[in-house]
């Protein structure tokens, strides 16, 4: 298995959508979420796939140590803690499952630093799914919208890794390789392999 990068979207001035609008594929993805905050804007990002909505949606989490909290038939993914502080930076990362045919799956961490060592993070954990009531092809776009009065500041980004790339050798010249299959033995100069 190879990552390869999916797509990436950085903010050039502060706004509501933070989107990857077309990407290949992948069964298994990883999505990373930065989004910056400024003194006097509070944000709430929210997720979906294929910029759908309906009531595909459910998630499971907890914050900060507290009890879990669920949403069902939810038209997005609440994702991260926005809005705690409006002095905090966000970081997340989730692990997606995406599978033609079957729920997508997603495992996330987030975190909510405010500045300065005097104050402690905020950190939240869940997991989520996408129902295949409306569509179950794998999806290849993904949205965060702001759901709240404020905007993502400039410079939020949000990037997608996924598993299927293709694979890559970096052979130098001089290397052997023995097929135990002939029983011969090989060598690569300038790209060709030559049978010694």
């Amino acid at each position: 298995m190879a990552w390869n990068k999916l797509g990436t979207t950085t903010l050039g001035s502060a706004g509501d959508d933070l989107d990857i609008t077309s990407m290949t594929a992948n069964k298994f993805n990883v999505i990373l979420m930065h989004v910056l905050q400024s003194t006097s804007s509070t944000y709430t990002p929210d997720m979906t796939f294929d910029d759908t909505g309906g009531n595909d949606y459910a998630r499971r989490n907890e914050t900060n140590g507290g009890s879990d909290t669920t949403l069902t038939s939810q038209a997005f993914i609440e994702f991260g803690l926005g809005g705690i502080n409006t002095t905090t930076t966000e970081f997340t990362t989730s692990y997606v499952c995406n599978i033609d045919g079957e729920e997508k799956l997603m495992i996330y961490n987030n975190i909510a630093a405010p500045t300065g060592a005097g104050t402690a993070p905020s950190r939240a954990q869940g997991v989520a799914k996408k129902d295949t009531t409306t569509d179950t092809v794998q999806f290849t776009r993904i949205d965060i919208n702001n759901t709240d009065a404020g905007s993502f500041p400039i410079d939020s980004n949000l990037s997608a890794i996924g598993s299927d790339g293709t694979e890559e050798l970096n052979v130098q010249d001089g290397a052997i390789y023995y097929d135990t299959d002939l029983n011969k033995e090989y060598v690569l100069y300038n790209n060709t392999w030559t049978e010694v």
